[in-house]
């Protein structure tokens, strides 16, 4: 090979120069949360800033639709209340029940686990820790769990504010239910599911539609944006007089953006004098092609796909009225509402009593706890119900006798029917 050519190669293989005053923005992609366990410290980080659960929180206060989905789950889960199907046999575990389980702490919990994927209970025991005095909710995203000792995790830390923690705080270790000593009178109690590659936090059941979240937000503040910008987000304006310093670049960057900037300055006009119109300022309008049906589609898109991660059978459930899907027939709409209770709700309510069937347990306290439902009596699913406990967990509604009776419609059946064709006696 010539030197001439080899030059050329080199030539090519030089990257060129770039412009300093041209900036290039890269969007990240959506990653999962971290479990981390740093050696320097004795609690296992959650996220990349040890911060995941208020980024959850900032999804519900940003995403409309996950903020009703979330808000509409826990109203059903909670319904109206819990309560025990031998509350009447057992009157005094029941009124001990209630005093140990408040229902404002029951809904912030039952609130907790569905949006954070987990929820925590404050056990407050009596002097000698033989018995419960106070089951309360504690908020989960103060605290972060221990490392595991023996395949355990016995303790957990509480700081109020983990994304601004300063290396002086010292996070205050509570020790977990049944891990603490004599002396320790709070322990914390973690409700949370069995999810698959995570052992000390629970993702939340809506984690594949997150990102959907995080762009509904976005398009909504794209359109916020749109309109409190008075210039038009589109606009590319060339200063053709040479490159100026930075200190310049601001100035008139912030002199262009106080004058025109701001919904209330929409609709301006630009006057510019010039020396020759070789040296005119130009501004190049950028449009989007469509952009009004390419943002409808994102929303659409997104709205579906946060429904379907929060497994949604019909939006009008929740009262988003959609035009697809259930909504127009009665019994489309009972069917999807008996579906949901059983695929999304019961799966909460279950793992929530089973949990306070084991602390109720401690003192004692043996009941058959339900969450009374919201769903209209006419939604309920009666077919295969042959017992009044079985109607009472199913409906809420409460049982004039006090023990479990078989309902037998064909022997009802008969009484009826005997009573119609009973003839009045003649009179003598």
């Amino acid at each position: 090979m010539s030197r001439k050519n080899i030059k050329a190669n080199r030539n090519i293989q030089i990257p060129k120069k770039v412009d300093p005053s041209m900036r290039v923005v890269n969007l990240s992609g959506y990653e999962i949360p971290k479990v981390k366990e740093n050696a320097r410290r004795e609690w296992v980080e959650y996220g990349d800033d040890n911060n995941y659960f208020y980024e959850l929180i900032e999804r519900y206060l940003g995403s409309p639709t996950n903020s009703r989905c979330i808000n509409g789950i826990v109203d059903m889960i909670y319904g109206r209340g819990l309560n025990a199907t031998d509350s009447t046999e057992k009157p005094q575990m029941f009124g001990k029940m209630q005093s140990l389980l408040r229902p404002n702490d029951i809904k912030r919990v039952v609130n907790d686990l569905k949006m954070l994927g987990q929820a925590t209970i404050q056990v407050v025991y009596k002097a000698g820790k033989k018995q419960i005095s106070g089951l309360h909710h504690f908020p989960t995203e103060t605290l972060r769990a221990e490392k595991a000792k023996d395949g355990k995790v016995k303790g957990y830390y509480y700081h109020p504010d983990w994304a601004n923690i300063k290396p002086s705080d010292k996070p205050k270790r509570i020790p977990s239910f049944r891990n603490g000593t004599r002396s320790e009178k709070i322990e914390i109690y973690c409700i949370k599911p069995y999810r698959a590659g995570f052992y000390y936090y629970s993702p939340v059941d809506y984690q594949g539609c997150l990102q959907y979240c995080s762009l509904e937000e976005e398009v909504s503040n794209y359109h916020i944006s749109n309109i409190k910008n008075g210039l038009q987000p589109s606009l590319l304006l060339n200063f053709n007089n040479g490159v100026p310093t930075d200190e310049i670049q601001e100035l008139i960057e912030r002199k262009i953006y106080d004058k025109f900037s701001g919904s209330s300055n929409a609709g301006r006009f630009i006057l510019a004098f010039n020396e020759s119109s070789e040296s005119q300022a130009g501004v190049e309008p950028m449009h989007l092609p469509d952009a009004h049906a390419q943002y409808d589609f994102l929303a659409k898109e997104s709205r579906e796909k946060i429904m379907i991660g929060h497994g949604v059978v019909s939006p009008i459930l929740l009262g988003i009225k959609d035009n697809t899907g259930f909504g127009n027939n009665a019994e489309e709409l009972r069917t999807a509402s008996i579906l949901m209770d059983n695929i999304v709700i019961r799966p909460f309510q279950t793992l929530l009593l089973d949990a306070f069937k084991e602390l109720l347990s401690f003192n004692g306290i043996m009941l058959d706890l339900y969450f009374t439902t919201l769903q209209p009596i006419e939604f309920t699913e009666l077919d295969n119900i042959s017992t009044k406990i079985k109607r009472e967990e199913e409906t809420g509604e409460k049982l004039s006798s006090d023990k479990e009776e078989v309902i037998d419609d064909e022997e009802l059946l008969d009484i009826e029917v005997d009573f119609e064709l009973e003839e009045p006696k003649e009179e003598e």
